[in-house]
């Protein structure tokens, strides 16, 4: 998975996007999300406050 990849999935998680739908998305397990999801918690909370104070997000 590339860089790039990884920092669009994080994107969509910070966005709201449940694990079903990501893995629908990015053609993933529902598995390989559920545990993305979990790796990367960290990075996730970290962009849904850049979103935030960016105004993307309330």
């Amino acid at each position: 998975m590339t860089e790039q990849t990884v920092q669009e999935i994080v994107k969509s998680f910070a966005y709201g996007y449940t694990a079903e739908k990501v893995a629908e998305l990015e053609e993933m397990t529902l598995e390989e999300a559920q545990k993305f999801e979990q790796e990367y918690q960290a990075e996730i909370e970290q962009k849904k406050e850049e979103l935030k104070e960016g105004g993307w997000l309330e």
